[in-house]
């Protein structure tokens, strides 16, 4: 008997692709605010997740990194 075994990287990711969730880590470069939320990619790539602006107003200077 042959079992397949995943590490929990492994089924994380295969959740997240098979989902389109990922996490996604925002640091607003005017005030410094983080913000940490899960998108859900199109199938261009990109990432939406419904952020707009940080709470010092700034509503364009963003640093964006996917969170694996």
């Amino acid at each position: 008997m042959h079992t397949d075994l995943i590490t929990i990287a492994e089924s994380k990711r295969e959740l997240e692709s098979s989902s389109g969730r990922v996490k996604i880590h925002i640091r607003c470069r005017k005030c410094g605010e983080v913000f940490i939320l899960r998108g859900i990619r199109d199938v261009k790539g990109h990432v939406e997740t419904g952020f707009r602006r940080c709470l010092c107003d700034n509503d364009k200077e963003f640093d964006v990194q996917v969170v694996e």
